[in-house]
């Protein structure tokens, strides 16, 4: 776990872009072998931010559909000022922005994933892509039952920052549960300092935190400060659907 310093970061964090760290990253996504689509969405002046976290986010996503083979990545942007029906459809709020989402939202990042959160969101692209989520088979069976017969959502909300070491794994655990439970569970990223007032209405002062909320609830609960045990989470997420 990692502790929340006050404020942001005094600049904002970037991926290196280095030859060889380009070469690092098209290894990794060579492993593609269907399509994964992406949803940016973004604004002019980027939702009202002192900071343009969206300028970065947007330079990723180009960065990772240059080194993808060609036709894997697909990335529609949506700019608020000229698609604000694309916002209101997918349920986005502008001031949110930069926001990306898998698909239809059954993962979403709110904030840049930047920092240590690249390598989980450049995993998660690889694992959509080949269907292989590193889950445990009986995890799997169980997700995909939930997928079936889960009678409401759980969001698993995971607060995290940029220079966070153990975050990604977080992240990425959440990602693979949605993936499973085709939507049934939705991963939610919340980058604290791009989202401060979801970090303290949960009281966030170490990350990873991970938050359960069901579809129907008002708010959600702390369940796990750290990285949840993949058995762990798994109960958590049927306890909230009622299971």
């Amino acid at each position: 776990m990692s502790t929340v310093p006050i404020g942001p970061p005094e600049e904002v964090p970037h991926i290196e872009v280095d030859e060889e760290t380009k070469e690092i990253i098209k290894e990794m996504l060579s492993q593609m072998e269907n399509p994964v689509e992406v949803n940016f969405f973004t604004s002019k002046g980027c939702g009202g931010r002192e900071t343009n976290w969206c300028v970065p986010t947007e330079e990723l996503l180009d960065l990772l559909v240059q080194l993808a083979p060609a036709g894997k990545l697909r990335v529609n942007k949506y700019a608020y000022e000229q698609n604000a029906d694309v916002f209101n459809k997918y349920g986005v709020e502008p001031h949110r922005v930069p926001v990306v989402y898998f698909g239809d939202g059954f993962i979403r990042y709110l904030g840049a994933p930047m920092g240590e959160e690249v390598r989980a969101f450049i995993e998660t692209v690889v694992r959509l892509s080949t269907g292989k989520t590193g889950l445990r088979q009986r995890t799997r069976g169980e997700l995909s039952a939930l997928a079936q017969n889960a009678p409401k959502r759980v969001y698993v909300l995971t607060v995290v920052t940029p220079s966070c070491p153990y975050c990604p794994y977080a992240v990425l655990l959440a990602n693979m549960f949605a993936y499973e439970s085709k939507g049934k569970v939705v991963s939610v990223v919340v980058e604290a300092y791009e989202n401060p007032d979801i970090a303290d209405m949960y009281g966030v002062t170490g990350v990873p935190t991970v938050i359960l909320q069901a579809e129907d609830a008002a708010v959600g609960e702390v369940e796990f400060v750290g990285v949840p045990p993949e058995h762990e989470l798994l109960a958590k997420v049927k306890n909230h659907m009622g299971l």
